[in-house]
């Protein structure tokens, strides 16, 4: 069958998910494509190759963009004989169900689809029932979905990486390659979909499943045989180390022989201690993503449930630091029951950590999210959630007044300056945030500056050599970051 899979527009890395299905799919004999949003002119590229499928891989944040495209797929698919079989996956499908009736899909999936997808498109070429199908929710289902985790990762193709450079050729000249190795999340933080996947599928086995180490190893010497330059290794776990266990230490010793390329990986306060930091150092790992959330406790810890002490935080970025590892730091404003001034305790608790690249977001409720139930029940947010997902725009909770959502959006905007600038331009930066100063400006000022200490602080070896590529790969993270 014809697959045309429509994913979001990356940022310095691959969509593994969407990369693995279509490994999956071209085992097994199908013909796939890849449309990225904001890239190409889906309509367009569905009308020329006409998919029997469309497979959207959708997160909240992005679901204004991949309805926009539907609409354009299905106005092409009026030439057809039928229409094709739409079939959403991803974070926002697995948790707000509702989508598969709002935009008229034939089909969800909720949770792993690595197996649920190939079963789905062997029934549809035979003609077959998929009402069956784990973890597929077809439209007007009337039984629950069987739920199902995949626990034996090894046996997965690897990610297709040449439909990503077929559709994104100047990528491939960046020396960052992005990697996983494994799935799931024991942390109840009240912000992240995890918490409540963990609920959805508590009955299918340990929700914490790792590939082998040389099953990794394996799959990044096959990348930089085929896939080179190789200058950087990013692994995308969401944490990438919880503990020191038998496998990080086998980690630690056959990457640097096998491989010996610096990485990135994702850390939490609590898991970076100093025997990881050293494990990981030692390996060779250059820089990681330590999230503070938020400068106040209470927040944090109660609000967030992060259930991570200033005092380890401190401590956890100062042993970055002794290792020689930069730091990727990402702090929330605009945090359910906060303040202002809890935002502007935020940005100077980041100050006194000095991360290697801060980054500001504004907290948003996902649909879904303890925290989002939280805010529905105390009236700050519609049963339906913000109009708008992005991280980026002004929040909708309606307990802050429009001017605590302006002053809110320029400390998200200017944070990093400000978190990084010299003590006499300090004062300077925070008189902007509180402003008056254009919202516009802010935005592009602070996300061109934000690129720059991500490219040069934490993945410099991604930077490309050919002036052209550097351009559009710069253009391209600014227009992630906004």
């Amino acid at each position: 069958m014809k697959v045309l899979f429509v994913s979001s527009t990356p940022f310095l890395m691959e969509p593994l998910g969407v990369l693995m299905l279509i490994g999956a799919c071209r085992r097994a004999g199908h013909d796939t494509r890849l449309a990225i949003l904001r890239r190409h002119r889906v309509g367009r590229m569905a009308a020329a190759f006409r998919p029997d499928v469309v497979a959207y891989s959708t997160s909240t944040a992005d679901l204004a963009m991949f309805r926009a495209a539907d609409r354009e797929i299905l106005a092409a698919a009026k030439e057809w004989p039928k229409p094709p079989f739409r079939v959403m996956g991803g974070p926002h499908p697995t948790f707000s169900p509702n989508v598969l009736e709002e935009m008229g899909l034939d089909a969800i999936c909720q949770g792993d689809g690595d197996e649920a997808l190939p079963e789905l498109l062997a029934r549809l070429e035979a003609g077959a029932s998929f009402d069956d199908i784990p973890n597929l929710v077809p439209r007007g289902a009337k039984e629950p979905v069987k739920r199902v985790l995949s626990h034996d990762l090894d046996r997965f193709p690897f990610p297709e990486r040449a439909a990503f450079y077929e559709a994104m050729p100047y990528c491939r000249t960046s020396g960052l390659r992005s990697f996983i190795t494994g799935r799931g999340c024991p942390y109840n933080c009240s912000y992240c979909f995890n918490h409540a996947f963990n609920r959805m599928f508590k009955q299918c086995g340990p929700v914490l499943r790792r590939r082998s180490v040389d099953n990794v190893l394996d799959e990044i010497d096959q990348v930089r045989r085929e896939f080179p330059p190789l200058r950087l290794v990013r692994f995308a776990d969401d944490t990438f180390a919880h503990r020191v266990d038998d496998w990080l230490v086998e980690f630690a010793e056959k990457y640097p022989r096998r491989i010996g390329v610096p990485f990135y990986c994702l850390m939490r306060s609590n898991t970076l201690t100093e025997e990881t930091a050293r494990l990981l150092a030692g390996a060779g790992c250059q820089s990681i993503g330590m999230s503070v959330e938020s400068g106040d406790e209470t927040l944090r810890n109660v609000v967030l449930r992060r259930n991570l002490t200033d005092k380890l935080v401190r401590e956890s970025f100062a042993i970055a630091e002794k290792y020689h590892i930069t730091t990727y730091a990402c702090t929330m404003l605009g945090i359910p029951g906060g303040t202002l001034e809890d935002d502007f305790q935020s940005l100077d608790f980041v100050r006194d950590l000095r991360p290697s690249a801060p980054i500001f977001a504004l907290c948003t409720p996902y649909t879904g999210t303890d925290i989002w139930r939280e805010c529905v029940k105390k009236g700050w947010l519609p049963e339906s959630g913000a109009k708008s997902a992005r991280f980026h725009e002004a929040t909708e909770l309606s307990c802050f007044t429009p001017r605590e959502r302006e002053v809110q959006l320029r400390a998200c905007y200017l944070g990093p300056l400000y978190t990084m600038a010299p003590g006499w331009a300090a004062p300077v930066v925070r008189a902007m945030i509180r402003g008056p100063f254009p919202v516009t400006l802010a935005r592009y000022l602070g996300h061109t500056y934000t690129a720059y200490r991500i490219s040069t602080r934490i993945f410099p070896q991604a930077i490309p050599w050919t002036p052209m590529a550097f351009i559009r790969i710069g253009l391209d993270s600014v227009r992630f970051l906004l």
